[in-house]
């Protein structure tokens, strides 16, 4: 056997190893992928029955939804009947329901540190009361995958409560520039 030969095999071996990772790589990533579909669904069925308890109870009909997920796992779900002028938003075990006049502002606040965001959370003030929500409470690089998740997140969130604070100042209902509250 000559050196070309040995070279060979050996790089065959590699290919075949690296094919077989990629592979289990592929298999468990579906595996992973799919209990993560069921805990968001599992996590948000529990505040979507909730809100609909409230919704019948009320005779209210949510227009606007919009869900949220941070990255402990927890959901977020704002709803918000546009004709009654009404919202809520929801989490496990915990709904604030109001009238879009009480929800006077909202913002996204990230605590940065030298080279990373350590947290990142929107704040809204409901009846002149702060309700702090916590979109990403590990460190995260705002420009890595996770961290633009967590961003964007923590912006469409701010931008929607910001589309409640516009249509509450507008008497046709129509909303407004949802753009005004938007995260940096």
């Amino acid at each position: 056997m000559s050196i070309k030969d040995i070279l060979s095999y050996i790089l065959l071996m590699i290919l075949i190893a690296f094919t077989l990772l990629n592979f289990y790589a592929l298999l468990t990533s579906k595996k992973r992928r799919a209990a993560s579909t069921m805990k968001y669904n599992t996590e948000m069925s529990t505040i979507e029955s909730n809100l609909l308890r409230i919704m019948k109870e009320r005779a209210l009909n949510f227009t606007m939804v919009r869900r949220f997920m941070n990255d402990k796992g927890q959901g977020i779900i704002l709803v918000a009947d546009m004709e009654k002028r009404i919202a809520a938003i929801g989490m496990t075990g915990d709904t604030e329901l109001f009238s879009f006049d009480e929800l006077t502002d909202a913002h996204a606040d990230f605590t940065k540190g030298k080279r990373r965001y350590h947290t990142a959370s929107v704040t809204a003030v409901i009846r002149g009361v702060d309700i702090t929500y916590e979109i990403g409470t590990r460190p995260f690089f705002r420009r890595g995958i996770i961290g633009k998740v967590i961003y964007e997140t923590a912006g469409e969130f701010n931008a929607s409560l910001w589309e409640i604070i516009n249509a509450s100042k507008d008497p046709a209902g129509e909303g407004g520039n949802a753009e005004e509250g938007k995260a940096d």
